[in-house]
């Protein structure tokens, strides 16, 4: 049988930290998309504008797909934690209904 040993603590640490820096990547995403419209703008050429543009917009999915992914993860770390946690109040509560529903012993016969 595996057992299970997780610090919920811990997770929580991980999931607040890596939610911060994902936070930033929105930031970031509005910068790439300013630079590259910027840059279209100032090389003052239609291909060039063109090209970045379709660059842009042909990885505008798998950067969505980041943003999603990263998202997923976090939620689902977050719920298997408390899943854990509810399963840890759900055995302490079987185990005590177990022993308060265990008959009591009755005293030798003499």
């Amino acid at each position: 049988m595996s057992s299970w040993d997780i610090d919920p603590s811990g997770v929580r640490g991980v999931v607040g930290r890596t939610e911060g820096v994902a936070k930033a990547f929105e930031g970031q995403m509005t910068t790439l998309e300013n630079a590259l419209s910027g840059a279209a703008a100032q090389s003052s050429s239609g291909i060039v504008g063109e090209a970045l543009s379709g660059f842009a917009e042909a990885n505008r999915g798998q950067i969505q797909f980041v943003f999603t992914r990263t998202g997923a993860c976090l939620n689902a770390a977050a719920q298997a934690t408390n899943a854990y946690l509810d399963g840890d109040l759900t055995m302490a509560a079987n185990a005590q209904r177990s022993a308060s529903a265990a008959p009591q012993p009755q005293p030798p016969h003499k």
